[in-house]
């Protein structure tokens, strides 16, 4: 137990400094030479300082290994930091009863909706699930916690009328056409546009490189309107991110300016319901599947590790219904 302890404390320690393959041969060298030790703590017991949280250095270390976005870690460590403090006990002794009365408390001070809430207690099982598999705690406390009910919403893709109106209020403004043609066309997740490089994208052959969740590389495809406008928009430079600030020093688009970009030009539009990026993806996956594109070559295009997460854009909202009745029945 202590040897898994002790590798897993250093590689914690390690995770901010170094990158991944330096960290997969470190992991595997310190697997192979502990095998051969008996390591004791000096101390005995867990956490015994619970505002060091030792504990969930190592988690969060181990969500870096693992190449997670670094929004998602901090979503991860922001959340557990504020359930641990809220609690005030070592790990072993927290009980289902703690993370109810943390999650009962978080919703009411800060307002959050039944899927949000189900989404904390998601991340709090992720935590206490890696800490009872690695031998940290005897008993998970999350085994008696209970799924959050709640009504999922059901997320409408933009209709082409919407998605017409949205063109015409981007008017001549070169950067707005790109961005919402950008999305519109290949579905990329918003962080994936934000690091898009124009080193990595070919406008003769008309695609991209981007690099995906999990650090994996995927091709993505331009329409002929969006090559238009990334053209103009690009003018000559050959180097440096793709969409980028219109004010000096002009730098890389963050994830907040390309969602301002995306909600202006929705306001602008007269369209009433809120629309953002991964709307777009959504709108993107549903357009492909209404035009009968299969399953598993959609999956690619939108980077998912299964068919089954590509799955969740084939229902039948009340808009591909429409679609379909207007293909089959009408008339």
């Amino acid at each position: 137990m202590d040897e898994v302890r002790l590798k897993d404390e250093l590689m914690a320690r390690l995770a901010n400094e170094l990158d991944r393959p330096a960290l997969q041969v470190i992991d595997g060298a310190l697997s192979a030479v502990l095998r051969n030790y008996e390591v004791e703590k000096r101390e005995t017991g867990l956490s015994t300082d619970v505002i060091s949280f030792p504990e969930l250095e190592i988690f969060i270390g181990k969500m870096r290994f693992d190449n997670y976005s670094s929004s998602t870690i901090n979503q991860y460590q922001r959340f557990l930091t504020d359930l641990l403090i809220y609690v005030g006990k070592p790990v072993q002794d927290i009980t289902g009863e703690d993370v109810v009365e943390c999650l009962n408390y978080y919703e009411q001070v800060r307002q959050i909706s039944a899927s949000t809430k189900d989404h904390k207690r998601r991340i709090a099982s992720s935590f206490f699930a890696f800490l009872h598999d690695r031998g940290y705690i005897r008993k998970n406390p999350m085994a008696t916690v209970d799924p959050i009910k709640y009504v999922a919403e059901v997320r409408e893709a933009l209709s082409p009328r919407e998605m017409e109106k949205m063109r015409i209020a981007c008017g001549e403004n070169i950067r707005d056409n790109a961005v919402l043609e950008l999305f519109l066309a290949t579905g990329c997740r918003v962080s994936e546009v934000v690091n898009m490089r124009l080193e990595n994208l070919d406008l003769q052959a008309g695609y991209v490189k981007v690099i995906g969740k999990g650090q994996k590389e995927r091709i993505v495809f331009f329409s002929d309107r969006a090559l238009e406008y990334l053209e103009q928009y690009l003018g000559d430079r050959r180097a440096g991110a793709v969409i980028l600030s219109s004010r000096a020093p002009h730098q890389g688009l963050k994830k907040n300016a390309l969602e301002n970009i995306i909600r202006r030009i929705a306001i602008r539009a007269g369209i009433s319901k809120r629309v953002f990026p991964h709307l777009l993806r959504h709108t993107f996956a549903t357009r492909a599947l209404n035009k009968g594109m299969p399953l598993p070559t959609l999956s690619d295009l939108m980077g998912h590790s299964s068919v089954e997460t590509t799955r969740i854009y084939a229902k039948n909202g009340a808009g591909k219904m429409k679609y379909e009745y207007d293909m089959y029945a009408a008339g």
